[in-house]
């Protein structure tokens, strides 16, 4: 457990209390992505499962925009006032820091495999991504992971932090498919 009293990895059954859904190695891009705070429905078309507005530091509006584009998907905050991205609905908010009661914290010390390189402008390749899923998931419990891209996707070319999204994506949904043909394989 970490010090703030968190298991460190997906806490499925406090999500589920929230009412928040997430797929078996649920896909999000941590920290903020370039240009304008406009990327929940980019990270919908790319097909990462938890979206954002893109900002590095969500206000409730920005939080409540991503919201309204994609209203079907988890959407993150970055941490900004993390009491006001409360008061506006927000459920899962990436911070370090403290969160009020009825908000899930995203924090550094999630159980994560880190698939694409925030800091890297070259394009991951699925098929090497997925095979570090698997890896990553050995021995464990795949609903506990989530598969991220680590911060830095905002000093990238939109386009390139974008290819790297569809990537992300890509990755976890090859690691889902070797994960359901061992299932059914037995």
């Amino acid at each position: 457990r970490t010090p703030g009293g968190h298991d460190p990895l997906v806490r499925r059954d406090e999500l589920e209390s929230l009412g928040v859904q997430l797929p078996v190695l649920a896909t999000v891009a941590l920290g903020a992505l370039p240009g304008a705070p406009r990327w929940a429905g980019r990270l919908l078309a790319a097909g990462v499962d938890v979206v954002a507005s893109g900002a590095a530091a969500d206000t409730a509006e920005t939080w409540a925009a991503a919201r309204d584009e994609v209203p079907f998907r988890p959407v993150k905050a970055t941490a900004g006032d993390v009491a006001r991205l409360a008061a506006a609905g927000a459920r899962i908010i990436e911070t370090a820091g403290a969160v009020p009661p009825g908000v899930y914290r995203l924090g550094p010390d999630e159980d994560a495999v880190a698939v694409v390189d925030g800091g890297s402008p070259e394009v991951e390749d699925p098929d090497v991504a997925g095979r570090r899923i698997v890896e990553a998931v050995r021995g464990g419990v795949a609903s506990r992971l989530w598969v991220v891209a680590t911060p830095g996707l905002d000093g990238l070319p939109e386009d390139v932090a974008e290819a790297k999204l569809r990537a992300l994506a890509e990755s976890a949904y090859r690691a889902r498919l070797v994960f359901a043909k061992e299932q059914f394989a037995d």
